[in-house]
């Protein structure tokens, strides 16, 4: 009878150390550091790691010992051996959910939100520490995934631990955690409603732990950076710490790696806007300017300069001007308006999808919406870059586009903006999307706005820092506030409700199956409820003049503290006998303008 244990040997025995590695990989068995010197530097510049001891302990059954570590991070587990002896065993289990006893789910629902069990027999000559998990996860440490440093080893998002042991030994676990610097104290929310505050915590914790790579990534089901995710971890994060770098480096790593959506490419002016209006810094406008111009995909303009990414002007030399290779098997860039789409291998060809059964025909709406978005940063760009020549040119670029937009896809018959230029279907998206980036005139206004409102959150968690935007934009701040504190399936506090320890990809798992719970692109509230409910935003690049139009609804009372590269800036929302006042704390140096109210608003400055 054959040993397939000495096969395996002779089988390895004959092969070289390369092949050796390749081997082993393809069975999912080998991590790979392969990091390059750019990821080296930002791991190296602010990755902290961090030793954390469980919150609190509970035993269960005769063997067994529960442990929570209070909230879910990137880490990994550590135990000590040393009071083993040979031959002892201890069943370890791990992950992010607990079930409806109060228990680690040991079955939880989907493919991504985490547990692994894992069964450790002491033998002689082991080593006395020990760190779960120990096998690697091939689909986030492959591929277009971000490595980690191959001193960090394996990190898996969790907070529950159980060990079951029969044997006469003692093991005190702790973690290792790994996130990117943070200031708990740059920021602060506190208000009347626990919902709202519920909220904000848990967004608040899923920027700063979600920094594990030192980029915004989609979560621990890929570990990839997407432009989506940036744009929103990216406001989100500049609402709860003045830690910058950390979306600079995801917007050099974007850049020159960028994914397929069409519409994420176009999503790049305003990330580069974001970073010069809260930080004032003109580097990455200068460094990129030219790639930016092709980003606004002006190429494939055809009818009334609209664009459209339908049949074969997406050339070579374009995807290679962009930096594109084939991403997940796209091997061009394809309109996404908002995800999941429509039917899919996991949830069944019946699903709907995110995107309110858009309808995509060859010149789609919310592409050219985001298009249009883009030619007004390009001008903003040309202006501070004092090209006079291309700031004329956008700004005349963006006013053809605005009322080829309004010609083709604006129905007048109806009042809505349908999908595309061969449909008369009008999704929420279309609407909203319009409504956010000012496509649409005040009479225009007056049929789709109504419309948005009736849909509520007819979107994915994605789709809801547009509509969110647009809402406050256009006044509707009572609209809004229902929103951010509904407690309805699409809502952020049903991701508390099922227990969720960072916001979730999506707003359950039966809008996307394989959903995970701890993606940071469901974090818009952060940024939300800074930017817009207490309405604090730089009006000058770099809070040399900050705007205040705090639009709180119904909300009686609210504190915020907003971190600014002068210095934090405190506002606090009272209500006293039906009465709302607003009182704003600035530090020196910084101007202000204050959007008209109906209530007072009184501002200070600091003392040094």
């Amino acid at each position: 009878m054959k040993d397939p244990n000495l096969e395996l040997f002779l089988y390895l025995k004959s092969m070289n150390k390369i092949s050796i590695v390749r081997f082993f990989i393809s069975l999912g068995l080998v991590y790979v550091a392969g990091i390059s010197a750019a990821q080296e530097k930002v791991y190296q510049k602010g990755l902290l790691a961090i030793q954390e001891s469980p919150m609190a302990v509970q035993k269960y059954g005769p063997t067994g010992t529960a442990y929570d570590f209070g909230k879910t991070y990137f880490g990994r587990l550590k135990i000590a051996t040393s009071s083993m002896k040979n031959g002892d065993m201890i069943k370890i289990f791990m992950g992010e959910k607990l079930d409806a006893a109060g228990k680690l789910d040991r079955n939880p629902p989907g493919v991504n939100i985490r547990f692994f069990q894992f069964t450790y027999i002491k033998n002689q000559g082991d080593t006395d520490t020990l760190y779960f998990p120990n096998v690697p996860n091939k689909k986030d440490t492959s591929g277009n995934a971000i490595l980690l440093p191959e001193w960090m080893g394996l990190v898996t998002p969790f907070r529950y631990v159980e060990i079951e042991h029969a044997g006469n030994f003692t093991l005190n676990p702790t973690r290792d955690i790994f996130h990117y610097r943070f200031n708990d104290n740059a920021a602060s929310f506190q208000s009347s409603d626990t919902v709202l505050n519920q909220i904000w915590d848990l967004c608040k914790h899923s920027i700063k732990a979600t920094t594990v790579t030192g980029l915004y990534i989609d979560g621990d089901r890929e570990r990839i950076p997407y432009e989506a995710d940036a744009l929103i971890n990216q406001l989100s994060h500049y609402a709860v710490d003045s830690e910058y770098e950390v979306a600079r480096n995801t917007i050099d790593h974007l850049m020159m790696h960028p994914t397929w959506p069409t519409e994420w490419h176009l999503q790049m002016h305003q990330v580069i806007w974001n970073d010069y209006m809260y930080t004032g810094n003109t580097a990455l406008i200068k460094k990129y300017y030219d790639l930016l111009k092709t980003k606004t995909l002006m190429s494939l303009a055809k009818k009334g300069n609209l664009i459209t990414t339908v049949g074969s002007n997406q050339s070579k030399s374009l995807l290679d001007s962009l930096h594109y290779v084939t991403f997940d098997q796209k091997e061009v860039l394809r309109d996404i308006t908002d995800w999941p789409q429509r039917g899919n291998n996991l949830a069944g060809p019946e699903y709907k999808g995110e995107a309110d059964e858009f309808v995509f025909c060859e010149y789609n709406s919310v592409v050219n919406a985001y298009h249009y978005k883009s030619l007004l940063l390009m001008e903003q760009f040309a202006i501070l870059l004092q090209k006079k020549v291309d700031q004329a040119f956008f700004k005349q670029r963006a006013a053809q586009v605005k009322q080829s937009f309004s010609e083709v896809f604006y129905d007048k018959k109806t009042g809505l903006v349908r999908d595309g230029d061969t449909t008369d279907h009008a999704s929420f998206h279309a609407n909203f999307f319009a409504l956010d980036f000012g496509l649409l005139d005040e009479s225009q206004k007056a049929k789709v706005i109504p419309f948005v409102i009736k849909k509520e959150m007819a979107c994915s968690v994605y789709g809801s820092q547009f509509l969110m935007d647009a809402l406050y934009e256009n006044g509707l701040e009572k609209e809004a506030l229902a929103l951010l504190n509904s407690r309805k399936d699409r809502g952020w506090y049903h991701m508390i409700e099922v227990g969720a320890g960072m916001t979730m990809e999506a707003w359950d798992g039966k809008f996307k199956p394989n959903l995970d719970w701890n993606h940071a692109w469901g974090a818009a509230p952060a940024n939300i409820i800074a930017f817009r409910l207490m309405g604090l935003r730089p009006s000058k690049p770099g809070f040399k003049e900050i705007l205040i139009d705090p639009q709180p609804g119904d909300l009686q009372s609210a504190t915020y503290v907003l971190p600014t590269p002068l210095g934090p800036v405190k506002e606090t929302i009272s209500t006293v006998n039906g009465k709302r006042s607003v009182e704003v704390i600035i530090p020196a140096g910084m101007a202000y303008k204050i959007a008209p109210k109906d209530f007072p608003i009184a501002v200070k400055t600091a003392k040094l």
